[in-house]
């Protein structure tokens, strides 16, 4: 169970006096927010991540990816110390977006095939960017490029993978009691309730992109490149077309791999239901964009390619070699030893 204490309150009091406020004082600005959010929605994500939920949903309805998920599961067990039935999960997340890991972790949870201790750590490294985002979105919408897109997917795997195996140390050696299910037969109803199921989780999803796009549009006219900056980690797919436009691809993808807060307020009731605590939560997104970036940053070095954006690739190159590659190793490192003391210090029960 997740208690709020009362500094806790206070700040979230004043934090929503003060949005509130903001969206009372500057009606315009919000709603030329909203519109843009809307608009977000309606040319990028819908088209992009709604026909693959729907096809995710559909996945998990019927089993149809049940042989290569049991295959990934044996892979899991010895690389990432968690039972073959997380396989699934960490398979769907790689593959489904931001909620999907989240969700199917708390109803693993739920359904008693995975310790609590395992709840958490699969929490921490199963939210990553799918295919239809960083790809669709990122790549072709924004860059003009599916190969750039591709760069991006291909680091925040590998970065969820490496967090994932880092878990290890959090592990508490207790094994989960593998339950044997029954195959799923097909019918004509799992597409229906595909479909549907997957254009509400888009809907939620864009629900939470109007709203946060309507109080950040605020804080970017008044604060200015500070209002860019808190707009940029605040919501990840308009965040993504403002940093695009100023920063090389590796800092594009770290933001993809810290997820945003608008992402982390759409599994806040996932990682409660997990009794995991945020502040090892957002840890765990700080570590994960570290390393997604450092890993980007080495395909782009070794194979450049071309973007149709507003700046040419090679001098987003320049502005990626510029960056130094050992201060990235030691906020890594930073990132791992604060996960590791958080977890050792202040356990969840």
């Amino acid at each position: 169970m997740i208690i709020i204490k009362p500094k806790l309150n206070i700040i979230l009091l004043i934090s929503v006096i003060s949005i509130g406020t903001c969206l009372f004082a500057f009606p315009e600005i919000a709603l030329k927010g909203a519109k843009s959010g809307v608009n977000i929605c309606l040319n990028t994500l819908i088209p992009s991540i709604f026909p693959f939920m729907a096809l995710a949903t559909f996945i998990m309805r019927t089993d149809a990816m049940r042989f290569p998920c049991k295959l990934f599961g044996k892979v899991t067990k010895h690389i990432f110390l968690l039972p073959e039935n997380a396989g699934q999960i960490i398979f769907m997340s790689l593959i489904g977006g931001y909620p999907v890991g989240a969700k199917l972790t708390a109803d693993a949870l739920k359904d008693n095939e995975i310790t609590d201790n395992e709840a958490r750590r699969l929490c921490i490294f199963c939210m990553n960017a799918g295919p239809a985002f960083t790809v669709t979105a990122l790549g072709v919408n924004i860059y003009g490029s599916v190969k750039a897109g591709i760069v991006i997917y291909i680091s925040l795997c590998i970065s969820s993978v490496i967090l994932g195996i880092l878990t290890r140390f959090l592990s508490d050696g207790k094994n989960t009691v593998q339950i044997k299910k029954s195959v799923k037969s097909f019918s004509s109803d799992d597409i229906t309730f595909s479909v549907w199921d997957g254009f509400e989780a888009t809907l939620r999803i864009c629900a939470w992109v109007i709203l946060f796009s309507a109080f950040m549009s605020v804080a970017t006219v008044k604060l200015g490149k500070s209002g860019e900056i808190l707009s940029a980690v605040t919501e990840v797919t308009a965040g993504s077309v403002t940093v695009s436009k100023i920063c090389p691809i590796p800092v594009v993808t770290a933001l993809c791999g810290f997820g945003g807060f608008c992402v982390h307020c759409q599994v806040l009731r996932f990682l409660k239901q997990c009794s995991l605590q945020y502040k090892l939560f957002f840890a765990g997104r700080m570590l994960n964009s570290a390393i997604s970036a450092a890993i980007c940053y080495i395909i782009l070095y070794y194979f450049p390619i071309e973007q149709n954006v507003s700046y040419t690739f090679s001098s987003a190159r320049v502005s990626a070699i510029s960056v130094s590659f050992p201060t990235v190793i030691a906020f890594i490192f930073m990132c791992v030893t604060m996960v590791l003391n958080i977890e050792k210090k202040d356990k969840v029960c």
